[in-house]
Order: structure tokens, then C-alpha cells, then sequence
């Protein structure tokens, strides 16, 4: 039976994706040039922490290694001040909260994000859902390596664990340790054709565990 489910947290918890690639636009006013580097960075950099997206815009601004060592931490702050407060004020709907709450109670739960793990932190302590979670991971490392420690620690076995998220990274995690999973369908996503079992959002999470169970179950009996 599943015991514990692994969630990601944008785009899954909050619909913040647009919110934070939106974030680093803001930071160097400006289009053209300006606006075509940070695309092709964040293209480039899909599983890089914002210290190395920060860096790498930088980078590609023309600033010099000492420059860029300076200025990384106070685009960072700033970053970071923009994305705590977007998040903040989207907040958690009263639908997923209330959801939360009942996979808390049926299941042990854990955050598996690709946000830079000292923002997540604080994140999870804004928003007020620690309670629902025995551990919230961040990046760095990465979600498969935080998802071997979760099986570790709950020395589960990996058809006992669900992971729920909306991006490759959570479904490459999920296909390496072998764990059921669960994709959230988004603009910031295509599914496609891949088989996968897909909700519109974390409110059809629940049913779609259970129906896992169940499956389980018949298989084994």
C-alpha cells in the first residue's frame, strides 16, 4: 500500500512557475539584448539554482568574475524578496490547504522542490505548511537524490511511495527509483503522449492515490 507522497511545490502547491521566471526579468529592466540572454540562460539552466542563473546572466552582461562575486548575493536578496512576496500573496488555496490536510492524515509527506533549499525553507514557513510535511527538500541536491534519501528514511519500498509533480524532474526521479507518479498538467508542461496518470490539479491527487492502492492491492492478490 502507498505510505508516503512526495510533492513538488511550484506548480503543484502554488502556481508560482510563471512567477519566479517572471522575477529575473524584473531584475534588469530593459528588452532586446537584456531580455534574450535571460531566456536563452533559463532555457539553459533548467535544474540550475538561482545563484547559478543570477551568475550566469551576469556572466553574459560582460561583468568580470569579481564583479559577478559581489553581485550575486544582492540580485539573489532581491530575487528573492520578489518571489516570497508573490507567493505570499497568491497564498495556498483553501482547496489544496484542505487537501494537504487530508493526504497528511492518510500518508507521510514530503517536499521534493527544485528551489534553492534556504528560499523553500522559507517558503514553508510563510505559508504556514510545515505541520503537513516531515521534511521539505530543496535544491541543492537533486530531486532524485533527495527522493533516495525520502525511500531511505522511511525505509520504504519504492512502489509504497508516490511522487506528485509537474515537471521532467520529478517524473525522471520518480522513473530511477522505480516509484509511481503522478503528473500535474500546466503551461509550463506537455505531457504529451507520454503514459503517465495526469490531474489538473492537487484537489484529484487523493482519489488518484487511492486508486493506486487499489490496483496494488488486486495485483497482489
Amino acid at each position: 500500500m502507498i505510505k508516503v507522497v512526495v510533492l513538488d511545490f511550484d506548480g503543484v502547491i502554488v502556481d508560482s512557475n510563471a512567477l519566479k521566471e517572471r522575477a529575473f526579468y524584473d531584475l534588469f529592466p530593459g528588452a532586446g539584448q537584456v531580455h534574450a540572454l535571460i531566456k536563452t540562460v533559463l532555457s539553459n539552466n533548467r535544474y540550475g539554482t538561482r545563484l547559478d542563473i543570477l551568475s550566469k546572466i551576469l556572466g553574459g552582461q560582460g561583468k568580470r568574475a569579481s564583479e559577478i562575486e559581489a553581485l550575486v548575493p544582492v540580485y539573489a536578496a532581491q530575487y528573492n524578496n520578489r518571489v516570497q512576496q508573490g507567493i505570499l500573496d497568491f497564498g495556498v488555496s483553501r482547496d489544496v490547504r484542505a487537501t494537504l490536510t487530508r493526504l497528511s492524515h492518510r500518508y507521510r509527506l514530503y517536499l521534493n522542490s527544485g528551489t534553492y533549499a534556504p528560499a523553500l525553507s522559507e517558503t514553508v514557513e510563510n505559508l504556514k505548511i510545515g505541520h503537513f510535511f516531515q521534511k521539505a527538500y530543496g535544491r541543492p541536491p537533486f530531486k532524485e537524490e533527495n527522493l533516495r534519501e525520502i525511500l531511505t528514511l522511511e525505509k520504504a519500498f519504492s512502489r509504497e511511495v508516490v511522487v506528485v509533480g509537474d515537471g521532467e524532474e520529478d517524473y525522471q526521479s520518480a522513473t530511477a527509483l522505480h516509484c509511481p507518479f503522478i503528473a500535474i498538467a500546466n503551461g509550463f508542461n506537455d505531457w504529451g503522449k507520454r503514459q503517465v496518470l495526469l490531474a489538473s490539479s492537487l484537489i484529484q491527487v487523493p482519489a488518484m492515490i487511492a486508486s493506486l492502492d487499489a490496483a496494488q492491492v488486486t495485483h497482489e492478490s
